[in-house]
C-alpha cells in the first residue's frame, strides 16, 4: 500500500497497524500444540505422559488417605459399640404372620397408621420367590 504524505508522520507510523506494536515480528507462527495451539507437537507427547503420572499420583493418594480414614473410623467404632446381632430377615416369617400383615395393610388406608408399620410387612407382600426349599405338591 502507497502512503499518503500524512501517513509518513511520526505518529502516524506508530499508529500503523501493520507494524507490530510490541516490537516482535509478525511472522512468529503458532506451532500447533497445547493451550491455543501456542506449543510444539513433538512434545505433546511426554506432557501427555506427565499428566496421566500426575492423575494417577493423584488418584493413589485419595485411595490411601480414604483407607487410612476407613481405619481410623473402624478402630473407633470397635472400640466403642459391640457389635449387634443382625436383623431377623424377612423370609423368617411364618405363614400366620405373613397372613396377619397382609390382613393389616389391605386395612392401611381406613385407619391412622405410620408409614413404618407399612415397611415392617412389607415382606408379606414381596414378589421374590421364597427362600425355603420345600415343595408343595397339590393334588
Amino acid at each position: 500500500m502507497t502512503r499518503t504524505a500524512r501517513a509518513t508522520f511520526p505518529k502516524a507510523v506508530l499508529k500503523d497497524r501493520s507494524e507490530s506494536r510490541s516490537g516482535f515480528d509478525k511472522s512468529l507462527r503458532k506451532n500447533g500444540a497445547g493451550q491455543h495451539n501456542w506449543g510444539r507437537l513433538a512434545d505433546e507427547r511426554d506432557l501427555e505422559y506427565a499428566a496421566m503420572d500426575d492423575e494417577a499420583l493423584e488418584l493413589q493418594e485419595e485411595f490411601e488417605e480414604a483407607a487410612d480414614d476407613n481405619a481410623s473410623i473402624s478402630a473407633a467404632s470397635d472400640s466403642t459399640t459391640e457389635s449387634k446381632p443382625a436383623p431377623a430377615r424377612a423370609s423368617s416369617m411364618s405363614e400366620e404372620e405373613i397372613e396377619i400383615a397382609k390382613q393389616f395393610r389391605k386395612k392401611a388406608l381406613k385407619g391412622e397408621i405410620d408409614l413404618a408399620a407399612i415397611a415392617r410387612t412389607s415382606s408379606a407382600v414381596s414378589s421374590s420367590p421364597p427362600t425355603s426349599k420345600t415343595v408343595q405338591v397339590t393334588a
